[in-house]
């Protein structure tokens, strides 16, 4: 599988985009970043769209692909999200009020864009991948996703802080390519991200200690915050975990 990376920051600033994973040119993980890092035809491409949580960074990226492609696909791109997702954002977000509902532009019958829920822990499959739902620890409902081609897998936390969940789950899965994992906050933050649900550092080491992940699985971290990117990095090599890399925006990997 191939997937680009066009945003995997835990905020926004210069040179740093929030999450958006474009796999295999067709399908999104988060949308925090799309238009930003996509031409028009690449957005025109993208046919589903799975939704983790319904935290601003990890949505905003929707609604400016609807404005975009509107008049351009001849079906909706699909909004994948746990049910609690999908009913966040018609309540909140396109409601008509903050953002069009573009479930029902340019007509009900003919939308730019379509709410696909599905429930956590069941596999489904979409443009030849099968993804499953994972749940996270977060302040609000959210998952992290199993995604596989038949071939490898990969495993995407979304945001979360200690999980025993998540590592249970990678011990399961055949042919694991990597982890991609959330870790916000230097370990001097230890409150602030446990209130968030992020890691730390020292938190993301003790439960990959715990759960005795192999070290010839890679952990990709991601959402680090820009602010505290130099002392994350620093922590984290301080760990002394090979397998443990930082991923890099705009880098395409192969799982």
């Amino acid at each position: 599988m191939k997937v680009k990376v066009l945003g995997c920051s835990g905020s926004e600033t210069i040179g740093h985009m929030p999450p958006g994973f474009l796999v295999n040119d067709r399908v999104m993980l988060d949308a925090g970043t799309i238009s930003a890092a996509l031409s028009i035809g690449a957005q025109s491409r993208i046919t589903d769209i799975f939704i983790s949580h319904t935290h601003l960074d990890h949505i905003k990226g929707v609604l400016f692909l609807a404005d975009n492609i509107i008049g351009r696909n001849k079906q909706p791109v699909n909004i994948r999200a746990i049910p609690k997702v999908i009913d966040a954002i018609k309540k909140h977000l396109m409601n008509d009020l903050i953002w069009p509902d573009f479930t029902k532009i340019p007509t009900p019958k003919d939308p730019v864009l379509a709410y696909k829920p599905f429930p956590a822990g069941k596999f489904i499959k979409v443009a030849g991948l099968t993804v499953k739902a994972i749940p996270m620890t977060h302040p609000v409902p959210a998952v992290g996703f199993l995604v596989s081609d038949g071939k490898s897998s990969f495993i995407y936390s979304a945001d979360t802080g200690p999980n025993e969940g998540l590592w249970a789950e990678a011990k399961k899965v055949k042919n694991l390519k990597g982890i991609i994992v959330d870790t916000s906050f230097p370990n001097s933050m230890d409150f602030v991200a446990g209130l968030s649900g992020h890691f730390t550092p020292a938190q993301l080491h003790e439960d990959l200690t715990k759960a005795r992940v192999a070290n010839s699985v890679p952990i990709f971290v991601y959402h680090i915050k820009p602010v505290h990117k130099n002392r994350v990095i620093k922590e984290l090599r301080a760990l002394g975990r090979k397998n443990v890399k930082i991923l890099q925006e705009g880098k395409t990997y192969t799982f």
